[in-house]
Protein backbone atom coordinates (compact mmCIF):
# COMPACT_ATOMS: atom_id res chain seq x y z
CA UNK A 1 0.00 0.00 0.00
CA UNK A 2 2.63 2.53 1.06
CA UNK A 3 5.06 1.47 -1.66
CA UNK A 4 2.53 2.19 -4.38
CA UNK A 5 1.99 5.73 -3.13
CA UNK A 6 5.66 6.52 -2.57
CA UNK A 7 6.54 5.33 -6.09
CA UNK A 8 3.92 7.58 -7.67
CA UNK A 9 6.33 10.30 -8.81
CA UNK A 10 5.97 12.75 -5.91
CA UNK A 11 8.92 14.92 -4.91
CA UNK A 12 11.13 13.81 -2.03
CA UNK A 13 9.55 16.29 0.38
CA UNK A 14 6.05 15.01 -0.31
CA UNK A 15 7.21 11.40 -0.09
CA UNK A 16 8.62 12.11 3.38
CA UNK A 17 5.31 13.69 4.39
CA UNK A 18 3.50 10.67 2.98
CA UNK A 19 5.62 8.23 4.99
CA UNK A 20 5.18 10.32 8.15
CA UNK A 21 1.40 10.39 7.66
CA UNK A 22 1.38 6.60 7.21
CA UNK A 23 3.46 5.94 10.33
CA UNK A 24 1.33 8.25 12.48
CA UNK A 25 -1.88 6.77 11.09
CA UNK A 26 -0.55 3.30 11.89
CA UNK A 27 0.34 4.30 15.45
CA UNK A 28 -3.14 5.75 15.92
CA UNK A 29 -4.50 2.29 15.09
CA UNK A 30 -2.28 -0.26 16.81
CA UNK A 31 -1.50 1.58 20.07
CA UNK A 32 -5.11 2.35 21.09
CA UNK A 33 -6.08 -1.19 20.06
CA UNK A 34 -3.58 -2.78 22.43
CA UNK A 35 -4.13 -0.29 25.26
CA UNK A 36 -7.88 -0.96 25.00
CA UNK A 37 -7.23 -4.69 25.52
CA UNK A 38 -5.06 -4.05 28.54
CA UNK A 39 -7.34 -1.45 30.12
CA UNK A 40 -10.43 -3.63 29.69
CA UNK A 41 -8.58 -6.64 31.11
CA UNK A 42 -7.68 -4.54 34.15
CA UNK A 43 -11.33 -3.61 34.63
CA UNK A 44 -12.26 -7.29 34.34
CA UNK A 45 -9.82 -8.25 37.09
CA UNK A 46 -6.55 -9.01 35.27
CA UNK A 47 -3.63 -6.61 35.97
CA UNK A 48 -1.16 -8.40 33.64
CA UNK A 49 -0.98 -5.59 31.07
CA UNK A 50 -0.60 -2.95 33.76
CA UNK A 51 2.17 -4.89 35.47
CA UNK A 52 3.94 -5.28 32.10
CA UNK A 53 3.67 -1.50 31.56
CA UNK A 54 1.57 -2.03 28.44
CA UNK A 55 -1.05 0.59 29.32
CA UNK A 56 1.36 3.06 27.77
CA UNK A 57 1.16 5.16 24.61
CA UNK A 58 4.88 4.57 23.99
CA UNK A 59 5.10 3.01 20.47
CA UNK A 60 8.19 0.99 21.42
CA UNK A 61 6.12 -1.07 23.83
CA UNK A 62 3.61 -2.10 21.17
CA UNK A 63 5.31 -2.35 17.75
CA UNK A 64 6.14 -5.80 16.39
CA UNK A 65 8.80 -5.53 13.61
CA UNK A 66 7.29 -8.32 11.49
CA UNK A 67 3.79 -6.97 11.99
CA UNK A 68 4.99 -3.49 11.00
CA UNK A 69 6.58 -4.87 7.83
CA UNK A 70 3.32 -6.64 7.01
CA UNK A 71 1.47 -3.33 7.37
CA UNK A 72 3.87 -1.65 4.93
CA UNK A 73 3.78 -4.46 2.35
CA UNK A 74 0.22 -5.78 2.64
CA UNK A 75 -1.71 -3.00 4.33
CA UNK A 76 -2.56 -5.23 7.30
CA UNK A 77 -0.48 -6.49 10.20
CA UNK A 78 -0.31 -6.72 13.97
CA UNK A 79 1.35 -5.36 17.12
CA UNK A 80 2.84 -7.09 20.15
CA UNK A 81 -0.04 -8.84 21.93
CA UNK A 82 -0.88 -7.36 25.31
CA UNK A 83 -0.37 -9.96 28.08
CA UNK A 84 -3.75 -11.14 29.35
CA UNK A 85 -4.44 -13.89 31.88
CA UNK A 86 -8.14 -14.79 31.56
CA UNK A 87 -7.97 -16.87 34.76
CA UNK A 88 -7.79 -13.57 36.63
CA UNK A 89 -11.12 -12.40 35.22
CA UNK A 90 -13.96 -12.05 37.69
CA UNK A 91 -16.13 -13.78 35.08
CA UNK A 92 -14.22 -15.74 32.44
CA UNK A 93 -16.71 -15.58 29.57
CA UNK A 94 -17.72 -11.98 30.16
CA UNK A 95 -14.12 -10.86 30.61
CA UNK A 96 -12.83 -12.79 27.60
CA UNK A 97 -15.53 -11.32 25.36
CA UNK A 98 -15.11 -7.69 26.39
CA UNK A 99 -11.33 -7.79 26.35
CA UNK A 100 -11.45 -9.27 22.84
CA UNK A 101 -14.00 -6.87 21.42
CA UNK A 102 -12.52 -3.76 23.07
CA UNK A 103 -9.71 -3.46 20.52
CA UNK A 104 -12.12 -3.98 17.63
CA UNK A 105 -14.53 -1.34 18.93
CA UNK A 106 -11.64 1.07 19.51
CA UNK A 107 -10.52 0.73 15.89
CA UNK A 108 -14.10 1.19 14.70
CA UNK A 109 -14.55 4.39 16.71
CA UNK A 110 -11.22 5.88 15.65
CA UNK A 111 -11.83 4.93 12.01
CA UNK A 112 -15.32 6.44 12.11
CA UNK A 113 -14.20 9.82 13.44
CA UNK A 114 -11.04 9.84 11.32
CA UNK A 115 -13.32 9.54 8.29
CA UNK A 116 -15.10 12.67 9.51
CA UNK A 117 -11.85 14.65 9.50
CA UNK A 118 -10.91 13.11 6.15
CA UNK A 119 -14.24 14.27 4.73
CA UNK A 120 -13.83 17.78 6.18
CA UNK A 121 -10.27 18.03 4.83
CA UNK A 122 -11.55 16.98 1.43
CA UNK A 123 -14.55 19.29 1.40
CA UNK A 124 -13.19 22.42 3.08
CA UNK A 125 -9.44 21.95 2.63
CA UNK A 126 -9.84 20.82 -1.01
CA UNK A 127 -7.61 17.82 -0.41
CA UNK A 128 -7.06 15.25 -3.13
CA UNK A 129 -4.43 12.57 -3.55
CA UNK A 130 -2.51 14.26 -6.37
CA UNK A 131 -2.63 17.95 -5.40
CA UNK A 132 0.76 18.94 -3.95
CA UNK A 133 0.21 22.69 -3.84
CA UNK A 134 -0.35 22.82 -0.08
CA UNK A 135 2.01 20.76 2.06
CA UNK A 136 -0.13 21.10 5.21
CA UNK A 137 -3.36 19.97 3.55
CA UNK A 138 -1.46 17.17 1.82
CA UNK A 139 -0.21 15.89 5.20
CA UNK A 140 -3.55 16.24 6.99
CA UNK A 141 -5.47 14.59 4.18
CA UNK A 142 -3.18 11.57 4.02
CA UNK A 143 -2.91 11.31 7.80
CA UNK A 144 -6.71 11.12 8.18
CA UNK A 145 -6.86 8.79 5.15
CA UNK A 146 -4.34 6.34 6.62
CA UNK A 147 -5.84 6.63 10.09
CA UNK A 148 -9.24 5.74 8.65
CA UNK A 149 -8.31 2.84 6.41
CA UNK A 150 -5.78 1.24 8.77
CA UNK A 151 -8.18 1.29 11.72
CA UNK A 152 -11.00 -0.21 9.66
CA UNK A 153 -8.71 -2.82 8.08
CA UNK A 154 -7.38 -3.79 11.51
CA UNK A 155 -10.93 -4.06 12.83
CA UNK A 156 -11.98 -6.37 9.98
CA UNK A 157 -8.85 -8.50 10.24
CA UNK A 158 -9.30 -9.01 13.97
CA UNK A 159 -12.91 -10.06 13.51
CA UNK A 160 -11.74 -13.23 11.71
CA UNK A 161 -12.35 -16.33 13.91
CA UNK A 162 -8.75 -17.46 13.57
CA UNK A 163 -6.44 -18.05 16.55
CA UNK A 164 -4.99 -15.85 18.05
CA UNK A 165 -7.08 -13.00 16.60
CA UNK A 166 -9.75 -11.25 18.63
CA UNK A 167 -12.54 -12.84 16.62
CA UNK A 168 -11.39 -16.27 17.76
CA UNK A 169 -11.32 -15.20 21.41
CA UNK A 170 -14.78 -13.67 21.09
CA UNK A 171 -16.04 -16.98 19.70
CA UNK A 172 -14.22 -18.80 22.49
CA UNK A 173 -16.37 -16.88 24.97
CA UNK A 174 -19.50 -18.67 23.75
CA UNK A 175 -18.28 -22.18 22.93
CA UNK A 176 -17.34 -25.24 24.96
CA UNK A 177 -13.62 -25.72 25.70
CA UNK A 178 -13.59 -29.07 23.85
CA UNK A 179 -15.17 -27.63 20.69
CA UNK A 180 -13.51 -29.31 17.69
CA UNK A 181 -13.07 -26.10 15.69
CA UNK A 182 -11.38 -24.28 18.57
CA UNK A 183 -9.05 -27.20 19.25
CA UNK A 184 -8.12 -27.44 15.55
CA UNK A 185 -7.36 -23.72 15.41
CA UNK A 186 -5.15 -23.86 18.49
CA UNK A 187 -3.20 -26.85 17.16
CA UNK A 188 -2.74 -25.45 13.66
CA UNK A 189 -2.82 -21.70 14.28
CA UNK A 190 0.50 -20.91 12.57
CA UNK A 191 -0.40 -22.61 9.30
CA UNK A 192 -4.00 -21.46 9.29
CA UNK A 193 -3.01 -17.84 9.88
CA UNK A 194 -0.35 -18.07 7.17
CA UNK A 195 -2.90 -19.41 4.67
CA UNK A 196 -5.38 -16.69 5.65
CA UNK A 197 -2.73 -13.99 5.13
CA UNK A 198 -1.82 -15.37 1.69
CA UNK A 199 -5.48 -15.58 0.66
CA UNK A 200 -6.13 -12.03 1.84
CA UNK A 201 -3.04 -10.78 0.01
CA UNK A 202 -4.07 -12.29 -3.34
CA UNK A 203 -7.83 -11.70 -3.13
CA UNK A 204 -7.82 -8.25 -1.59
CA UNK A 205 -10.84 -9.29 0.49
CA UNK A 206 -9.91 -7.00 3.39
CA UNK A 207 -9.50 -4.06 1.02
CA UNK A 208 -12.93 -4.58 -0.54
CA UNK A 209 -14.62 -4.79 2.85
CA UNK A 210 -12.59 -1.88 4.20
CA UNK A 211 -13.38 0.38 1.25
CA UNK A 212 -17.07 -0.45 1.48
CA UNK A 213 -17.18 0.57 5.14
CA UNK A 214 -15.08 3.72 4.62
CA UNK A 215 -17.21 4.82 1.67
CA UNK A 216 -20.29 4.28 3.83
CA UNK A 217 -18.78 6.51 6.53
CA UNK A 218 -17.95 9.23 3.99
CA UNK A 219 -21.45 9.07 2.51
CA UNK A 220 -22.84 9.43 6.03
CA UNK A 221 -20.78 12.56 6.70
CA UNK A 222 -21.75 13.87 3.29
CA UNK A 223 -25.41 13.72 4.30
CA UNK A 224 -24.67 15.73 7.46
CA UNK A 225 -22.35 18.31 5.97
Amino acid sequence: MLFGLVQSGLGWDFNIILILAFVLGLLFAIIPHEVAHGFTALKMGDPSAKLAHRLSLNPAKHIDPLGLLSFVLLGIGWAKPVPVNPFNFKNFRRGNFWVSISGILTNLIIGFFSSLFLYLTYRYGHFNFTDTRNLGIFFLGFFFYFCTIINIALMIFNLLPVYPLDGFNMLDSFTKPDNGYMQFMRRNSTWVLLVVMVVLMFTGAISYARDGIVNGFLDFWGMIF
